[in-house]
């Protein structure tokens, strides 16, 4: 009988914790003007719809988009970190035909963050380094964005907002176009672009503090941003780069391990409050350790979106036009 009180007890008290990091409050953003990372560039496809993001407080260096970077400490060993004084997205693009037989193309974005701070009130489950979000805008062959799909490089917090280009006949049956609840987050249901499509019009990612949850987007001018907010120029690298870090002794290193049991994941990112409540239910001792997106064959781990172990490989984000079925889309 105290066995069955005390498995209880626990059972609560881990979902209490772990819904205690998920609440949120109403959006706020403290900078006035806002601070906005944008890559400016437009030579190319994948500069011209490159999102924008705005973080709720510019002040603090872990709000900031940074580049990782490779450092050797005193004992000789090999550091990862991230730089928040220089903003870099990497960006990479992947074609692919869906379920029903349409071609389209994923620009793929990420950006990284030096940590979510252990010292965040309320307690946040996320709390570790290098933690970093992906921003996936899928085209359709017209060249419009259908879907922008969110998620932190773990693979958690995963939100897929349709546009208005997206046939309702593609969503999910019974989609909410006014809103979304995404763990204690609200976003929107639907994103509404101009028509026709101008490319000038980015996505707007609004970041919480701290734990840089996506907590609102918007779609706005690239002209309005330079005028509205402070601009923060950004640059674009190729996603191959954070395999050729540069090391002090004109080496190079990955951003990722190599070692078997932790290959594909992001070296110096460990997130104990995850390990700690949620490894042993979801049978993964890498929980929450940001990593590779790409062909698990060629990573080493697969880059699933869903927590039920059943369902690794068919919520893969690397399979997308699999990964978009398996969640209810009908493109």
């Amino acid at each position: 009988m105290h066995n069955t009180h005390f498995r209880s007890w626990l059972v609560v008290t881990i979902w209490a914790l772990i819904l205690t990091g998920c609440a949120t409050s109403p959006p706020q953003v403290r900078d006035d003007p806002p601070y906005v990372f944008s890559v400016t560039e437009t030579d190319t496809q994948a500069t011209q719809y490159a999102p924008a993001f705005i973080s709720s407080d510019y002040t603090k260096t872990y709000n900031r988009i940074g580049k990782p970077v490779a450092h050797i400490n005193k004992e000789g060993t090999e550091h990862i970190s991230i730089d928040p004084t220089d903003p870099t997205f990497f960006g990479q693009q992947q074609d692919f035909q869906s379920i029903a037989g349409n071609q389209y193309r994923n620009l793929i974005y990420r950006v990284h963050f030096e940590r979510v701070p252990y010292s965040l009130l309320p307690f946040h489950i996320t709390a570790g380094k290098n933690g970093g979000l992906f921003i996936v805008i899928t085209l359709n062959n017209q060249d419009e964005p259908v879907l922008i799909t969110t998620v932190h490089t773990c693979g958690c917090y995963l939100a897929i907002i349709p546009t208005n280009f997206l046939p309702k006949e593609a969503m999910p049956i019974n989609w909410n176009s006014d809103h979304q609840s995404v763990y204690g987050e609200h976003l929107p249901g639907l994103l509404q672009f101009p028509t026709p499509f101008d490319p000038n019009n980015r996505p707007v990612i609004y970041l919480r503090d701290g734990t840089h949850r996506i907590m609102d987007m918007k779609v706005r001018e690239l002209s309005q941003l330079k005028q509205e907010y402070r601009l923060i120029p950004s640059a674009l690298k190729p996603m191959n780069s954070l395999k050729q870090l540069k090391l002090p002794n004109n080496e190079t290193t990955s951003f990722y391990h190599d070692a078997r049991r932790r290959q594909g994941y992001v070296k110096n990112a460990f997130k104990p409050f995850e390990l700690l409540l949620m490894s042993w239910w979801a049978f993964d001792l890498n929980i929450g350790s940001d990593k590779e997106l790409g062909n698990h064959h060629e990573t080493g781990t697969v880059f699933y979106t869903s927590l039920k172990p059943w369902n690794r490989h068919e919520s893969d984000m690397w399979n997308f036009a699999d990964f978009l079925s398996f969640w209810g889309w009908r493109l």
